[in-house]
């Protein structure tokens, strides 16, 4: 999956977009997701579905399952934001709305239809703003986020990091997939107990072989003179979309005034 995402952000139908315009809108988007209504996040996060799926034509299985995982993240969480536990008496007292109750030796465990929209509500900012991402993660080479964070004068050495980190999310991919695929092989996985012992096996060998992919790639740096700055080549050019730029003010401006009038 991981090497699919990158593909598809040299080949999407977006990818001729200069990434600045790209980079504004997501940015943009994910302030406007701070402070709007649901009924603007909703529709934020179905034109932003649009700008991937139509505009980008990004595969709509890769899509959903890129939102289904961060779904998954907010399922876990969401016991914690809104299951709590009050003694008996004190709930009583509050004349809270309660969806859901349990009640053992003068302790309650509940839900509150208080918290219940607030985790609604923090779920659905978290699909939209992971929304903002997505369509920059889909749509635009890294390389030329560099670029970008270049113009708008972010330090090197913030540069340097990112691309570094960038680089080794693959690295680090892969080579988890490599010794997962070698210990299945091998028998592992197969009961709960041999399971802990094989992701145990598993986390002490990434470990090590990431240590091994540092040293290569420091030995790597020094034999070409590394002078402490990263130069990355960016031959391919990009063109603003006064479409693209016009629909953007146009929705924006849209969503916005619907948001102080709702």
């Amino acid at each position: 999956m991981h090497h699919h995402l990158d593909t598809y952000a040299y080949t999407n139908g977006l990818r001729h977009l200069h990434p600045e315009q790209k980079l504004i809108f997501a940015i943009a988007s994910l302030l406007l997701t701070f402070f709007a209504r649901p009924l603007v996040q909703s529709l934020l996060w179905l034109w932003l579905s649009l700008w991937i799926l139509g505009y980008a034509r990004i595969p709509w299985r890769v899509y959903f399952t890129l939102l289904a995982t961060v779904a998954a993240f907010w399922l876990v969480s969401l016991p914690g934001l809104v299951v709590q536990l009050i003694p008996t008496e004190t709930l009583r007292a509050s004349g809270q709305v309660v969806l859901s109750d349990i009640s053992l030796m003068g302790w309650s465990l509940f839900i509150s239809a208080e918290k219940w929209h607030q985790g609604l509500a923090v779920g659905l900012r978290t699909m939209v703003a992971s929304t903002c991402l997505l369509l920059i993660l889909l749509t635009t080479p890294f390389p030329a986020l560099l670029s970008v964070a270049e113009r708008w004068r972010v330090p090197h050495f913030l540069l340097d990091i990112l691309m570094l980190m960038y680089r080794y999310i693959f690295t680090l991919l892969e080579t988890a997939f490599t010794l997962q695929l070698a210990q299945r092989a091998r028998g592992g996985y197969q009961r709960r107990s041999r399971w802990l012992f094989s992701v145990s096996l598993l986390a002490g060998q990434l470990f090590q072989q990431s240590l091994h992919r540092y040293h290569q790639t420091n030995l790597a740096l020094l034999s070409r003179g590394f002078q402490g700055e990263f130069r990355v080549l960016r031959s391919q050019s990009y063109a603003y979309s006064q479409r693209y730029g016009l629909e953007i003010v146009i929705g924006g401006g849209a969503l916005i005034l619907l948001n102080a009038i709702a």
